[in-house]
């Protein structure tokens, strides 16, 4: 999968770039930004605990830019938050998690962004749905964030009535594509 995200992230840094840097630094960087994590912290049962997300983006359908509108993997901040759909993939680890049992979580859904300031490069909103795996059990969940600083800031939470221990998730979502 990991050479699969390279190659993608590659073509696509190839197709995005307008100067003479390498497409092959571009997709190593991309990588190795993926595999930055965002702090969240999940609620449940009366308990606090800590974790961490990680998210990728297949496939990216953007309304509010012209160019390139369908994208897969490497999704420039611009075509995301200045409104887009997405599916998502997003593996997380969260604390907490019954004896016995582990705190990876899986997510696959998927998320609107609609921009409210500077194209939503200053500010944007998302809603988003999932379907998660997790030890305990399956469901689905709801989501909503905000924005901001070109979108590589966010604030997000999850709600997931059926995540025994981890009901409600609140992430400080740190992304780069």
């Amino acid at each position: 999968m990991l050479a699969a995200c390279l190659a993608a992230g590659k073509q696509a840094s190839a197709r995005d770039q307008d100067g003479p840097v390498p497409p092959v630094v571009s997709g190593v960087v991309w990588v190795a930004t993926q595999l930055v994590p965002s702090p969240l912290l999940a609620y449940g049962s009366g308990a606090v605990h800590g974790g961490a997300r990680w998210q990728v983006t297949p496939l990216s359908l953007s309304f509010g830019v012209a160019a390139k509108p369908v994208r897969a993997f490497f999704v420039a901040p611009i075509a995301r938050y200045s409104g887009s759909l997405e599916l998502l993939f997003s593996p997380e680890w969260i604390g907490g998690a019954a004896q016995n049992s582990t705190g990876w979580v899986a997510r696959f859904g998927s998320r609107l962004y609609l921009p409210v300031a500077g194209k939503g490069e200053s500010f944007a909103w998302s809603l988003g749905g999932s379907y998660y795996r997790a030890a305990g059990g399956d469901g689905f969940a709801a989501e909503l964030g905000a924005y901001w600083l070109f979108g590589v800031f966010g604030l997000t939470a999850t709600v997931a009535p059926k995540m025994v221990a981890r009901e409600i998730i609140t992430a400080l979502q740190i992304r780069y594509f």
